[in-house]
């Protein structure tokens, strides 16, 4: 920050202006800046890009831009004749986080020095409210789906319940039929029970305190049994989530649908499942900004998810496994709906990553 500040203080000296106010101005910016000279090495950046970049300002002045943003220009290279933007440039940080961004780079000069400004925008906040909007879209069409489908299923499946009910009392122990009306009735219970998934949990279901990590562990508890050979678990915590109001059984069923679709994905290679739990601040879920947020991040290197039903993938009965039913992924983005979460997803071969947005909320 000293160094910025300094080298701050020299562009305002070169621009006729006051070092105070220079300061603040290039300072208190939220937009990331970033000055090289002629030569392409950095000579001045701002706090807001030392931020998005994750490093310190002393350890990249005097180095080459490319550094920081390799493969941005491609093959066109920097030019003095007029500015350019360059969108959706994928940015990697040193945590391994990837954020898109947009640059515009022009050509300028500071005290008879030739240079070039970089004006860096992080845009990965509007890539992600567009996809929580779609996302909005497919839990609002799935619900619709799913109350329709639990009025027209629900109701004929009583009646045949009961029916069939009736019938066992009128027969004898011994009758042969009774076999035939059991298998009836258990199927019955069964595409009953079905529907009653895809419902997800009640909407008057209660909520009490619980440490998110005590509800991954039981996840986590439960499908070891399951666990495909060659599939290992890497748990990546932040200790410092507090308590958050949850309905315990129904946040169980959430994350073990995605941890099963997981561990599933890499069934014929492995790979490692990692679990990774952080803070978001000031975070933005539909229209509700919340003060802090939980992100619950279930990351597999398996095959990844089709192109072909990606942009489905939480609508109910939309699958790309052969025994699938297409009804883990709704159910789950029901249960954090329910919650003011959101799930979100993104996918490539060899790496898949489920998002869970829960607002860490402490009161019911």
């Amino acid at each position: 920050m000293k160094d910025s500040i300094q080298a701050g203080r020299k562009i305002g000296q070169h621009a006729g202006l006051k070092t105070g106010i220079c300061e603040e101005l290039l300072e208190g910016l939220v937009t990331s800046v970033i000055w090289i000279d002629e030569h392409q090495k950095i000579q001045y950046i701002n706090a807001a890009a030392a931020e998005l970049f994750q490093v310190s300002s002393q350890r990249v002045l005097g180095i080459n831009w490319q550094n920081i943003m390799p493969d941005m220009l491609g093959e066109k290279g920097l030019t003095t004749e007029k500015k350019m933007t360059i969108h959706e440039y994928a940015l990697h940080q040193p945590d391994m986080e990837k954020i898109r961004v947009s640059c515009t780079v022009s050509p300028y000069e500071f005290n008879d020095q030739k240079g070039w400004l970089f004006e860096i925008y992080n845009t990965e906040r509007h890539h992600r409210i567009v996809e929580e909007d779609e996302r909005w879209h497919q839990y609002e069409a799935g619900n619709l789906l799913i109350k329709t489908l639990a009025h027209e299923v629900k109701n004929p499946l009583a009646g045949i319940l009961g029916a069939t009910q009736l019938l066992q009392k009128r027969h004898a122990k011994d009758n042969k039929d009774l076999t035939f009306l059991e298998v009836i009735s258990k199927e019955v219970l069964r595409l009953t029970n079905l529907v009653d998934r895809m419902l997800g949990p009640r909407g008057n279901s209660d909520k009490e305190l619980h440490n998110i990590h005590e509800v991954i562990r039981y996840v986590l508890q439960i499908t070891d049994s399951e666990k495909p050979v060659g599939v290992h678990v890497k748990l990546d915590y932040d200790p410092s989530i507090p308590e958050i109001m949850v309905d315990f059984e129904a946040m169980v069923q959430a994350l073990l649908n995605l941890v099963k679709n997981a561990m599933q994905a890499m069934t014929l290679r492995g790979g490692m499942l990692t679990l990774k739990t952080r803070v978001a601040h000031k975070f933005t879920l539909g229209s509700q900004t919340y003060p802090l947020v939980a992100v619950i991040s279930i990351i597999d290197e398996g095959e990844g998810i089709p192109e072909s039903v990606f942009d489905s993938i939480f609508y109910p009965m939309v699958t790309s496994k052969p025994e699938g039913s297409g009804l883990g992924l709704p159910v789950a983005q029901n249960v954090l709906r329910q919650h003011d979460g959101l799930i979100v997803a993104e996918s490539e071969p060899g790496k898949t990553i489920f998002d869970v947005y829960l607002p860490l909320k402490q009161k019911a």
